[in-house]
């Protein structure tokens, strides 16, 4: 009885016990999350009097090449309209599309008989007209030579009669009536001679009819000319060297004057066309180098030089025209075959530069970066030169020993920030 009495009366110890370390345990974690939070506040604190870790990038020389890659097709030196001056009926072409051709060949020939009868026709008119010229020249003023002559020699023996009935009729021999008559004659015998000296002066050289039978020649043979001309023109041979790029007709095909038969694609020098952004305008110059390939022979590149650049740019695109000079083209390079040209802009060897991403404001006049400097980041201006595939040259702002901010590094300008590791290139 005795033993349950003491059981009795140690049972109200337990619950005793348990409270006291449910206490101890409460006072426990209170002080732990009071360590914790004092450790979290101190962190926080030193954190922000000294700044986040941050990696940062030195400068570095490198070897930079800054180019452009732009699609584009060759452009054919001249493309030439062929065509006739004439109307009428296509009798044969002797060209296909693809051709190539050597100035002065024949392309297309038009039936000409109606224009070999023209010339014919018209070589007659100057033979006929030469032939006037000749019996001017032969006999006619020969004939009027002669003629000048007998009329002098009736004036003259008409004047003596006149001379001799005169003196007649002073002696009372001859009447009035026959010395009119001799009077007369006389008149009619100048006239006759000045008839003939002035038939004499037309057919001499250089007289009237001479002039007038010279003209009629000039004028055969203008229309000969005429003549000949329209029967060449019936003959439509190649203005230049190159290839046949489009046939717009058939043999039998009427056509009319003006219409464009052939389209000739004339030889030249190889120009590559292509059209990048304007942006690039104030880094594209006239002799810079690049390279292109073909769509369709990609592994077959081949070298060129920048021979043009447009003076306006397409405001609807923003896109500009530069050409491209090939002076050795390779075989398979067509008129108007697709085209990817690299243009090189600029080279520097051994030149400051920074990784292209450190760059901010980059596209714009005023470029920046942060630099680390006595453990505040601390905004730069830079200004930039040629600019790589990856790395842009740092022409000014920086210098070897200058360390750069990453653009992902959480601090702004003016914010202390601490190196996290050695600085790496």
């Amino acid at each position: 009885m005795a033993d349950v009495a003491r059981d009795k009366r140690a049972l109200p110890t337990a619950p005793r016990a348990a409270t006291s370390r449910r206490t101890w345990l409460r006072r426990a974690l209170v002080a732990a999350l009071s360590l914790a939070l004092v450790a979290a506040l101190v962190v926080f604190f030193v954190r922000r009097a000294l700044g986040p870790w941050v990696e940062v990038v030195a400068p570095a020389r490198a070897d930079l090449v800054q180019t452009i890659v732009a699609s584009g097709r060759v452009a054919s030196p001249g493309e030439i309209n062929v065509g006739s001056m004439l109307s009428g009926v296509i009798h044969a072409l002797h060209v296909r599309e693809g051709d190539r051709v050597t100035a002065g060949q024949l392309l297309v020939e038009f039936d000409d008989e109606d224009l070999a009868a023209q010339v014919a026709q018209a070589r007659a008119g100057v033979l006929v007209a030469s032939s006037r010229v000749s019996q001017l020249r032969a006999v006619g003023a020969r004939v009027a030579v002669e003629n000048v002559r007998q009329a002098e020699t009736q004036f003259r023996a008409t004047l003596a009669t006149l001379a001799r009935q005169r003196a007649l009729a002073t002696a009372g021999v001859v009447t009035v009536a026959e010395l009119e008559t001799s009077q007369r004659a006389l008149d009619v015998a100048r006239s006759q001679l000045d008839s003939a000296q002035v038939t004499a002066a037309g057919t001499a050289s250089g007289g009237g009819d001479a002039r007038v039978a010279v003209a009629g020649r000039v004028q055969a043979e203008a229309a000969l000319r005429v003549a000949e001309t329209r029967l060449a023109q019936a003959r439509i041979v190649a203005p230049a060297t190159g290839v046949i790029a489009r046939r717009n007709v058939e043999a039998g095909d009427v056509v009319l004057a003006g219409r464009t038969l052939l389209v000739l694609l004339r030889d030249g020098v190889t120009e590559l066309s292509v059209t990048p952004d304007e942006r690039i305008l104030a880094d594209v110059r006239l002799g810079q180098r690049a390279v292109a390939s073909a769509d369709a022979f990609a592994s077959r590149p081949f070298d060129g030089v920048v021979s043009y650049v447009a003076p306006t740019v397409d405001a609807l695109r923003g896109v500009v025209e530069v050409r491209v000079r090939v002076d050795h083209p390779p075989a398979f390079l067509l008129p108007a075959m697709t085209v990817s040209v690299e243009i090189e802009l600029g080279r520097r060897a051994a030149a400051l530069s920074l990784d292209a991403a450190l760059v901010r404001d980059a596209a714009t006049a005023d470029p920046w970066v942060l630099v680390l400097e006595g453990g505040r980041a601390a905004r730069r201006a830079v200004r930039l030169g040629v600019r790589g595939e990856r790395r842009v040259e740092v022409v000014s702002g920086l210098r070897e020993s200058d360390r750069v901010l990453a653009v992902s590094a959480p601090v702004a300008a003016g914010g202390r920030a601490r190196v996290r590791a050695t600085p790496v290139h």
